[in-house]
């Protein structure tokens, strides 16, 4: 019976290959789709590297739908240099390399398969406007669905370029001359824009009628970061209602259109001496239906301002659908304490307030071991600080926790 069932199933023990015999290769026999789907669990240049296995593997790197250009080993040797000198060399080096294989791959990559991913992430600035406005110009003409475009603050004193900006000529190609390899996006066929999911925008300038133009022309858009625009102030849109559901936002925004789908809301901003932050709350109320709503305080130990004036009051306004609420960078001032009181009395249904003392930047340049043992210092006095000011005014049904 039991040598039937071992038959039957084809799982019994089988005899191992003679000593000098070739084994199949019998992944190399799989389909194109489930080889593809190998390689998008590796890194970019690790899946370029199957190009050599054999004459099958040559082109199944092109075919990848996720194209990640990940340099984070780069960005963290280069955050690490101390000299400004060897800093700047080692920059300026760095992206030339960068965007020689950022216009490779996207040359040699299957333009014909829809692109799920597109990710860049490197310091670059205006001097490489014209090659990052043609690798968007790829990415919209092959419909991509989620965008993460990251140049970085320029560090470079010896740069005289402004940072990035994304032209809002990038949606108006007319007929002009396209630059080979590249795919033109015509103004009267946006498809390619109509496929976004998901666009991360940091520290580069993006006004904001360029986002105007995603929210209203993108159906699909439910998830969008926008961090360190200089020239974003307002944000103003008229027209069906936004898909959005995820919004994280750093700068100085001071006006949201009414974002009725929106479940989670990110905001990052600068926490200077112990102003209030009560003007935040005006850019909650046009999120009637959030959920979850994150402020990440961004400010130097040494600008931080524990007082005890008066405590300000925001203006009343039910908010009926919000659970959790997180603050991040909390140190103890009255400014703090005057944002988590209007949870506390606005939040019909809050659930969860966690406060977390610690740098919400998540700074990678280096510290030295004073820094280190200064910060954990404050930290520890910003966690006493905030059980004295809030537990006490906790009430039983929300969960309370400090980080």
């Amino acid at each position: 019976m039991e040598s039937r069932a071992i038959l039957a199933t084809g799982f019994g023990p089988r005899k191992c290959a003679k000593i000098g015999q070739p084994l199949k290769d019998q992944i190399s026999r799989l389909p194109d789709e489930i080889l593809v789907y190998i390689l998008s669990c590796l890194t970019l240049k690790e899946a370029a590297r199957t190009s050599v296995l054999s004459k099958r593997w040559i082109d199944l790197w092109r075919s990848m739908a996720c194209l990640d250009f990940d340099a984070s080993k780069v960005l963290k040797k280069m955050f690490s240099i101390s000299s400004w000198g060897r800093y700047a060399d080692f920059v300026r080096k760095e992206r030339r390399k960068y965007v020689e294989w950022v216009d490779k791959v996207l040359l040699q990559s299957d333009k014909s398969l829809a692109l799920d991913d597109l990710r860049v992430a490197f310091c670059l600035d205006n001097f490489y406007g014209d090659k990052i406005h043609k690798w968007l110009q790829h990415a919209f003409a092959r419909r991509v669905q989620r965008l993460e475009l990251n140049v970085f603050a320029d560090d470079d004193p010896a740069s005289s370029q402004e940072s990035y900006t994304f032209h809002y000529e990038l949606f108006c190609l007319s007929s002009g001359q396209s630059q080979p390899g590249y795919s033109e996006i015509h103004h009267h066929a946006q498809i390619g824009f109509k496929s976004l999911r998901a666009l991360s925008l940091k520290s580069l300038n993006v006004t904001g009628e360029v986002l105007e133009f995603f929210l209203i022309n993108c159906p699909f858009l439910e998830r969008l970061v926008v961090e360190a625009s200089s020239v974003l102030i307002n944000l103003r849109v008229c027209g069906p209602s936004i898909a959005l559901k995820y919004l994280e936002e750093k700068g100085i925004v001071h006006e949201l259109p009414q974002l009725t789908n929106l479940k989670e809301f990110v905001l990052i901003a600068s926490a200077s001496k112990d102003r209030s932050l009560i003007g935040f709350t005006s850019l909650i109320r046009a999120s009637p239906n959030l959920e979850k709503f994150v402020l990440k305080l961004e400010s130097w130990w040494g600008d931080m301002v524990r007082g005890d004036r008066k405590l300000k009051k925001a203006a009343s306004f039910p908010l009926q659908h919000l659970k959790v609420v997180e603050l991040l960078g909390y140190y103890g001032r009255r400014s703090e304490l005057e944002l988590v009181e209007y949870f506390l009395e606005n939040a019909i249904v809050l659930e969860k307030l966690i406060i977390d003392p610690r740098d919400p930047c998540n700074v990678t340049w280096p510290k030295t071991r004073k820094e280190r043992k200064q910060e954990k210092k404050q930290e520890k006095l910003a966690r006493i600080c905030a059980k004295q000011q809030i537990e006490g005014l906790i009430p039983s049904h929300i969960e309370f926790s400090i980080l």
